[in-house]
């Protein structure tokens, strides 16, 4: 069920958007552990895609900068706060210390 539009459609945005924000705000391993135990476990064909989808999450933001009344302003200070996020969680050592912290690897 996707929320957003409360439809059928894919479920992985939702997922990776509310651990985007989890993560973002330092509350990610408890609270997405329990997100996910609630959702249900991921498939083998979503886990890999989620720290790409988590990522995009952070894009939106830098993406959308140029709608505000200072866009060059706004790039920088999305490109300072998305940039560290959108590497490490797309790094090696971000990709396996995620699926470590949020048990995504529990039979």
């Amino acid at each position: 069920m996707d929320f957003d539009f409360i439809q059928l459609a894919e479920r992985l945005h939702d997922v990776a958007y509310m651990l985007w924000a989890l993560l973002r705000n330092g509350s990610g391993q408890q609270l997405g552990t329990a997100f996910l135990d609630g959702y249900g476990d991921l498939s083998l064909m979503e886990q890999p895609l989620l720290p790409v989808a988590i990522a995009r999450a952070s894009l939106f933001f830098i993406c959308t900068s140029s709608f505000n009344s200072d866009p060059v302003e706004e790039l920088m200070r999305q490109l300072e706060q998305q940039e560290p996020f959108i590497e490490w969680i797309l790094s090696k050592e971000g990709l396996s210390g995620f699926f470590k912290k949020l048990a995504l690897d529990r039979p």
